[in-house]
């Protein structure tokens, strides 16, 4: 009878435990959200079953899973973003990922002023992308620009990151932000370690002349720094991050340290939406690693975005605020411990942007923006005595407003438009305070696609200051004489308008007994400059390229002693005293190895020299960089490793510095990256780098 019974039960039990602890099949198609193309060899895995499996060749995956009710499942490759599909069902994956890696098909806007792929650009363009910027750890553009390929390690005197494009230093390449020029030069330059990549989005770097588009100071380049665009989806990210320097053995000293926190905030409303996003920086006990005794750093960057489109997107208005600030103070002491001097700087920026894009048919489009942007900079510094008391109070307000039309006409794209700029400046350290310059500068260019394979851009610029005019041609040329090939060919001229410090300055330096004063009569810089690429990429793991280039000067404006070497005080000026020549090549290699490896490398060889045929002062002769990245797939860790060579011709000696970033996905929605920058902690107080190893740790929901 029981027998008999067991018959019965065995097939219900059978037929419950299959319905309760049965398999299931997940499968689909993994493809690039830009071309549509499979990617193989992509990590699926499900970390609550420790289920995983790789796509094949055409993109497609197969997982068997117990059943349950909903599955997590991540989707991880080291070329491309990661990303995570909550399902609870059989149903067919398509599964699209965004390539973070050669970048082909992404946007850049800069070298043409309107919108094209990386790929198909006929002036050479360099990309730092959204990825990169998180991945490597940076704090500001400054640290960013010091890690990426293509970017030689060079220093002044007050510590700032001196960047150098094609062997020209930064007082010839032009700074952007949102195409706009920021305010706020010292010492001829942009402070990048003063802007925050707290809303950044992306970096574009043109290498070559670009004053046939953007006008004086662009003659090695231009670098515009883009912020991100308001999500659709409401979103909250935050971060937060400790970080230790430790440049010293000296067990007396403190140790110095940094905090930073930082925030975003976007929300959709209709056809409004809305973004806010701040950054936090406390930098302490920073003496020993900063050339000019600071010792305390506070920094702060408050962003705010209003954008809103019309019903049929015809209209598209967008209103942008930005503030930053920064506080810094230091002391020197004898060694009584009294106090021989301190020094503080307050140093504020607030730019506001209204921008409007007009839609007028699928072949016509008119957009223009008008920024305004202050920069104030106050310095105090007291001596042993209250009779020593030295204050400098430097204002800085740009106006600026641009307006572009474009035209589609067949196989010619048009763009025409015109560019209004009137800077103020008001310093103590000027002759007679206060300089208020007005530019004008009209520009028009023309793409012609005669097929797939050729593409001819010319235009040119008229800029007219003062009572000067120039005008800046431009032709590039890109060619295509078969498959995966890409030749570039650009010519254009330059020029860069004296500046007022080079024009108006009359600062006399009581403490180290020198005396510079400035030269009303200086000619602008003109440059003559053309550079070939040559570029090769398989479209899947391998892209190869060849920069060459030289660029003449005329007129180039340099500093000169007026009386003798051993004179009290030495007495100095600008003159244009000098032709210089520029030439060099740059070559660049990006591979992906597998779904766990990739690879970018670069070698930068540089000559320059004046008229006389002497080396230029402070050249780089060649620097290399070399960027590992790693993927551990157990522990969804990445890893960079980026080792960088320099040759310094002032110092006739070389230096590498190393930095190792990990980035740890714990969750979801949750990372953590810590590093190691400048691991052999290489100092050199002269020339820099000024700040020796750092060790950070950091934890964000993004």
């Amino acid at each position: 009878m029981l027998l008999k019974k067991s018959i019965y039960i065995l097939p219900l039990l059978f037929t419950i435990n299959n319905y309760l602890f049965c398999d299931i099949k997940i499968n689909g198609k993994i493809i690039s959200e830009k071309n549509n193309k499979p990617i193989q060899d992509v990590n699926i895995y499900v970390k609550d079953q420790k289920k995983g499996t790789t796509s094949d060749m055409l993109g497609n995956f197969e997982l068997i899973l117990q059943k349950d009710s909903t599955y997590l499942v991540d989707f991880s490759h080291i070329a491309y973003e990661d990303k995570f599909i909550e399902t609870n069902s059989e149903k067919f994956m398509n599964i699209k990922m965004q390539e973070v890696f050669l970048m082909l098909d992404d946007i850049v806007v800069t070298s043409m002023k309107c919108e094209y792929a990386l790929s198909d650009i006929p002036v050479y363009s360099e990309l730092i992308n959204k990825n990169e910027i998180v991945e490597s750890g940076s704090v500001s553009v400054a640290d960013l620009l010091e890690q990426h390929t293509g970017i030689s390690k060079v220093y002044n005197a007050h510590g700032m990151l001196d960047y150098n494009l094609m062997g020209l230093d930064s007082k010839y390449v032009l700074v952007l932000k949102n195409g706009k020029p920021v305010a706020g030069k010292f010492q001829d330059m942009i402070d990048l370690d003063q802007i925050l990549v707290s809303n950044i989005d992306r970096i574009e770097i043109i290498k070559g002349p670009g004053s046939s588009l953007h006008g004086s100071d662009a003659i090695g380049g231009v670098i515009n720094i883009i912020t991100e665009e308001i999500p659709d989806d409401s979103k909250v990210s935050l971060r937060l991050r400790k970080s230790l320097f430790n440049t010293s053995s000296n067990k007396n000293e403190s140790q110095s340290s940094g905090n930073l926190a930082s925030f975003s905030i976007s929300k959709k409303l209709g056809k409004w939406h809305l973004g806010s996003t701040g950054i936090f920086q406390d930098l302490l006990n920073q003496e020993s690693i900063t050339p000019l005794n600071k010792d305390k750093i506070r920094k702060i960057n408050l962003n705010g975005e209003l954008h809103w489109t019309s019903e049929k997107n015809k209209n598209q208005f967008g209103l942008m605020l930005e503030y930053f600030g920064q506080n810094d103070s230091g002391r020197e002491l004898l060694s009584t411990g009294d106090e021989l001097s301190s020094h503080n700087t307050d140093i504020n920026r607030i730019s506001t942007t209204l921008t409007h894009k007009l839609i007028l048919s699928k072949k016509l489009s008119f957009n223009q923006s008008i920024n305004r942007s202050n920069y104030n900079r106050k310095y105090k510094q007291t001596g042993i005595d209250d009779f020593f008391v030295m204050n400098n109070i430097a204002s800085e307000s740009v106006i600026d407003f641009d307006g572009k039309f474009q035209l589609i006409l067949g196989k010619n794209n048009l763009l025409f438009g015109l560019n209004l700029v009137r800077p103020s400046f008001n310093n103590q350290r000027l002759a007679d305070t206060t300089h208020v310059l007005t530019t004008s500068g009209f520009f028009i260019q023309n793409e012609y696609s005669r097929n797939e394979r050729l593409k001819i851009v010319y235009g040119l610029r008229t800029d007219k200051y003062d009572k000067n005019q120039t005008i800046n041609p431009r032709l590039a040329v890109m060619y295509k004489p078969i498959n995966n090939y890409k030749i570039r060919l650009s010519i254009g001229k330059g020029f860069r308008v004296p500046s007022v410090l080079e024009t108006f300055i009359d600062f006399h330096n009581i403490d180290q007994g020198y005396v510079v004063n400035g030269n009303p009569n200086l000619k602008p810089e003109k440059s003559l400059g053309s550079s070939i690429n040559i570029e090769f990429s398989n479209e899947k793991n391998l892209r190869l390229n060849g920069l060459i280039y030289h660029n003449d000067f005329s007129d180039k404006i340099l500093t000169e002693q007026l009386n003798d070497l051993d004179s009290s005080p030495r007495i100095f000026t600008y003159n244009n005293i000098s032709e210089a020549t520029y030439r060099g090549i740059e070559l660049f290699a990006d591979y992906i190895h597998n779904n766990r490896l990739t690879m970018k490398m670069n070698i930068n060889l540089r000559d320059d020299y004046n008229g006389d045929g002497k080396r230029l002062k402070n050249s780089i002769p060649y620097s290399t960089n070399l960027e590992l990245s790693f993927l551990i797939k157990p522990i969804k860790s990445r890893i960079n490793v980026i080792q960088s060579q320099n040759y310094r011709h002032a110092t006739n000696t070389s230096f590498g510095i190393m930095d190792i970033m990990f980035n740890v996905r714990l969750s979801k929605s949750l990372k953590m990256r810590t590093g190691l920058k400048n691991l052999t902690n290489y100092v050199d107080k002269d020339y820099g780098p000024f700040k020796g190893r750092s060790i950070f740790l950091e934890v964000s929901n993004n």
